[in-house]
């Protein structure tokens, strides 16, 4: 089989694939779609809005607290195409949303499809392909496909995450011409191959579309070749602008905005998470691009668009470790005045000694591990790749490497997770003792084996437009950032007394979440009691809230951090905050039974002060959960069974 290899793709010599795959029924209806879409060699990307509509909050979104990840999912597709003549554009909606916010006070969110339109009607594409990654986009996704079909003027394809899994409901409905499904580089250039000029691209599988019948291309296993920069594609992308209207993660947030920008050096993941759908959207095989073309977009991106932050965007950062380790030393070795983070998460089995010094010199101001959970039985249920033995090994090596900000990815709710499976996950996040434990809430994800059985939820979620999305942060769910009170639910400490093989429902994991996240990461938290760093929690949550500005235990437990950190007029400003937001029945509820209150009553001046009031604290909190800590992870305590 010959194989040609253009730019990031790999491609098929067409004529030793004849007779193999029949497609004929995708060249009429391409041929039939040409002749009632005139083409104008204009095509449109869209990257739909990534932020929740329905809470949204203007005061979060002008504190830079929501996500405006660049679109570099089209940005890969524009540079795979774009040696073909076309006159392309890429409207991130997200983006220009947000930047209406910043820019015009009486401009409704909800009004977002006015940006839309606008480029419909002054450009007139005369392809228009939308990509959508998450369930919150649901809504966004049918609404910018349904306006795109009613104009007529343009020929749709969809794409991403969600449109890879509902094919179905997009095709039967009409919305949308054709679905890609994957990957897309090879997929969209053997699609333009018959809607516009025919180079041999090889026949690929995949392409989805209804000519009165629901049907797929047929080719040989479709293989992306991960190489290349994304340079090009950034002179359609302001991406010095984005840090002015949002963030990546806090990770990427300042004080003053300071330009960033996603980095991919892998795509792909060797774990098998039943939780996760990388694989299966992805491909089992990792794939990292040469190390060259990594610092070649990262020096553009420093000096040529000012860029002095980097996220990660990879799922398994360190499988290439000896390739990982030299493109950490030759960015040592450049002196790029730049940091960087990794917060979706590193494989904790594959960072060593080595790896460590090589991330803090090279500018790591944090990232996180993928624990998941502290419970032996569903680590292996999940398929996580880690021993918590590793993951404490890992936590033994951090004091020797102390700048980056490292913290835990722990999910709550998985599938079938009892009482007791969350238990442990509440002590292992005590024993591991990192900087942060992220807590988020379980997500059903297309795709993910662990939800299989999912189907009728993930129909809900289409009919629905989304409506339905639960977020993986909870208080996120309305402006306000609190949960709903349900008096049915045991709350606060209440949960350390429900059965231990209880399986909760969603709404009471909401409550587990924020128990867990109050006792882990603020009451608990190793960088306010005597050796730490609160400097470290005090940059963290600075960052953090800028989502939730208001919250009040955010800003006592800040102004707790700085009178250890010699700032006692920047401790009184927080602590009068964290008073003024903490009116109301649902805060005093939460301050009175964390015994919160007391330390808003008698705030310490002093850092021996706060030591002594957060072990009193512990003190009064600890009864309520004292059996679970002393039984020992893999162990229900009498009191439980």
């Amino acid at each position: 089989m010959n194989q040609v290899h253009t730019g990031g793709m790999t491609t098929i010599d067409p004529d030793s694939l004849s007779g193999r795959f029949d497609n004929s029924a995708f060249f009429a209806y391409c041929e039939a779609l040409k002749r009632q879409y005139p083409g104008n060699n204009k095509i449109l990307f869209v990257q739909i809005p990534q932020v929740i509509l329905d809470s949204f909050n203007r005061d979060i979104a002008l504190h830079r607290g929501y996500y405006a990840f660049p679109p570099t999912g089209l940005q890969c597709l524009y540079e795979s195409i774009k040696t073909r003549g076309f006159d392309i554009k890429i409207l991130d909606l997200n983006y220009e949303l947000l930047a209406r916010v910043f820019a015009d006070q009486s401009f409704d969110p909800n009004d977002w499809p006015i940006i839309l339109d606008e480029m419909l009607e002054s450009w007139d594409p005369g392809i228009v392909a939308v990509s959508c990654l998450f369930d919150m986009g649901i809504g966004p996704l049918l609404e910018v496909l349904r306006r795109v079909r009613q104009r007529g003027r343009a020929i749709l394809i969809a794409g991403g995450v969600i449109a890879t899994y509902e094919t179905s409901s997009l095709l039967s409905e009409t919305l949308s011409h054709f679905v890609v499904q994957g990957e897309g580089e090879n997929k969209i250039n053997f699609l333009l191959d018959h809607l516009t000029e025919d180079l041999g691209s090889t026949p690929t599988p995949g392409i989805r579309f209804n000519d009165g019948k629901l049907r797929q291309t047929e080719g040989p296993p479709d293989h992306v070749v991960s190489s290349g920069t994304l340079i090009d594609s950034y002179r359609l992308v302001p991406i010095e602008k984005y840090c002015l209207v949002g963030s990546l993660n806090p990770f990427s947030r300042s004080q003053a905005p300071e330009p960033f920008a996603p980095i991919q050096f892998c795509r792909g993941c060797r774990a098998q998470c039943t939780f996760c759908s990388v694989r299966d959207f992805m491909g089992k095989e990792v794939r990292c691009r040469p190390v060259a073309d990594v610092l070649a977009e990262m020096e553009y991106l420093y000096e040529q668009r000012g860029v002095r932050h980097f996220e990660w965007l990879d799922d398994d950062l360190l499988f290439y470790r000896n390739e990982i380790k030299q493109l950490l030393r030759t960015i040592i070795a450049k002196g790029w005045d730049i940091h960087w983070s990794a917060n979706n998460g590193l494989i904790a089995a594959s960072i060593d000694e080595e790896m460590l010094e090589l991330i803090q010199a090279s500018g790591c101001v944090g990232f996180k591990i993928g624990i998941e959970t502290g419970n032996e039985e569903m680590l292996r249920v999940v398929k996580k790749p880690g021993k918590h033995s590793k993951f404490l090994s890992f936590a033994a090596m951090l004091p020797r490497y102390p700048e980056p900000f490292v913290g835990g990815n722990f999910i709550v709710g998985l599938p079938h997770e009892t009482v007791f499976q969350l238990m442990d996950t509440f002590r292992f996040a005590l024993e591991v003792d990192l900087d942060w434990a992220a807590f988020t809430v379980c997500q059903a994800i297309r795709g993910a084996s662990a939800f299989s059985e999912a189907g009728e939820y993930f129909e809900h979620q289409m009919k629905s437009a989304g409506g339905l999305h639960n977020n993986f942060i909870p208080t996120r769910h309305n402006s306000q950032g609190r949960l709903t009170v349900d008096a049915s639910l045991a709350r606060n400490l209440d949960l350390f007394r429900l059965p231990a093989d209880l399986v909760p429902s969603k709404e009471q994991i909401n409550e587990v979440w924020f128990t867990f996240n109050v006792l882990v990461n603020y009451v608990h938290n190793k960088n306010l009691r005597p050796g730490g760093r609160p400097d470290k929690f005090i940059r963290w949550i600075e960052t953090v809230r800028r989502a939730y500005p208001n919250n009040p235990y955010m800003l006592l437990f800040l102004a707790l951090a700085e009178i250890l950190n010699g700032e006692p007029a920047i401790a009184r400003e927080h602590a009068e905050q964290a008073l003024a937001h903490s009116g109301g029945d649902y805060w005093q509820d939460r301050f009175t039974h964390f015994h919160l209150d007391a330390l808003v009553a008698n705030f310490p001046t002093d850092a021996d002060g706060v030591f002594t009031a957060l072990a009193d604290v512990r003190e009064r909190l600890l009864p309520s959960y004292s059996d679970w800590l002393t039984a020992g992870r893999g162990n229900i305590p009498a009191t439980a069974a």
